[in-house]
C-alpha cells in the first residue's frame, strides 16, 4: 500500500505542477466545511467455534467535517484534505449458511474514521459566478474502535480496541460560488472508499470488508 501511494501521489503533484506558470506565486487557499455522511454498513466475517459467520453493523448517518489546504493553478487545484466522522450503530447482525442467528454486542459501536487525502481538482470555468468542479484523490483512512464484546449463537468473543490505517480513494463533484476574490462558497458530493482489513482477537480473525460512504458537504474556501 505504501509503495502504491509513493508512486501515485507524486504523479498527481507532477501532472498539476506542470500546469503552473511563473506568475502563479501564491493562490493558496484554506477550506472549511461540514455536512452529513451516508456510510455503508460495517460488514465482515469470522469463524467462531468452527462455524463461519457473516456479520455486520447497521450504521447511522453521522455529521461529516472536512478541512483542506490547497493551491490553484489556473483551472486546476491540488489539495491536502482531512475529513472525518464517527460512525455509530446499535444494531449487530450475523448469519451462517444464509440463515440469521441471534447476535448482540456491547457497548454500542462508535467507529471513528479519519481520512488523509491528496485531491486533484478541475474547475470548469464559465461566465457566471458559479463554477462546477470535479476531483479525484488518493490517501489513507484510519479506523479507531473501542473494545467490544460480541455474542453470536450464545458464544461470546472479546474484541479489543484497535487502530487500523488502510489505502483509500475518493471522487468529488461540486459547485463553487464566488462571494468575493478571497471567499468562495462551495457545496459538493463525495464518494470515499477504504480498503478491507482484518484484526486478530484471542485467536479469532475478523475480516472487515471494504467500507465506503457518500458525503454531502458545504463550506467556505478562503484564498490568500
Amino acid at each position: 500500500m505504501k509503495k502504491l501511494l509513493s508512486l501515485t501521489i507524486p504523479l498527481i503533484f507532477g501532472s498539476l505542477g506542470s500546469i503552473a506558470t511563473a506568475e502563479d506565486s501564491n493562490n493558496f487557499y484554506l477550506s472549511l466545511g461540514g455536512g452529513i455522511a451516508f456510510p455503508s454498513d460495517v460488514e465482515g466475517d469470522f469463524t467462531l467455534s468452527g462455524t463461519k459467520y457473516d456479520s455486520g453493523y447497521e450504521t447511522k448517518n453521522p455529521f461529516l467535517y472536512g478541512i483542506g489546504l490547497g493551491k490553484e493553478f489556473k483551472d486546476w487545484r491540488i489539495e491536502f484534505n482531512f475529513s472525518g466522522a464517527q460512525i455509530k450503530s446499535n444494531t449487530f447482525f450475523a448469519k451462517t449458511g444464509g440463515t440469521g442467528v441471534t447476535a448482540s454486542f456491547t457497548p454500542d459501536l462508535k467507529f471513528n474514521v479519519k481520512n488523509y487525502m491528496v485531491y486533484g481538482y478541475r474547475d470548469i470555468s464559465n461566465d457566471s459566478k458559479f463554477t462546477p468542479y470535479i476531483g479525484a484523490g488518493l490517501g489513507t483512512t484510519s479506523y479507531n474502535s473501542p473494545a467490544q464484546t460480541l455474542t453470536v449463537s450464545g458464544t461470546s468473543v472479546s474484541v479489543e480496541k484497535f487502530d487500523k490505517t488502510v489505502f483509500s480513494f475518493g471522487l468529488k463533484g461540486g459547485v463553487n460560488y464566488e462571494i468575493s476574490d478571497q471567499t468562495i462558497l462551495f457545496s459538493e458530493v463525495s464518494y470515499l472508499n477504504g480498503a478491507k482489513f482484518k484484526t486478530n482477537e484471542a485467536g479469532t480473525t475478523i475480516n472487515y470488508d471494504s467500507n465506503s460512504w457518500v458525503g454531502l458537504l458545504a463550506g467556505l474556501r478562503f484564498n490568500f
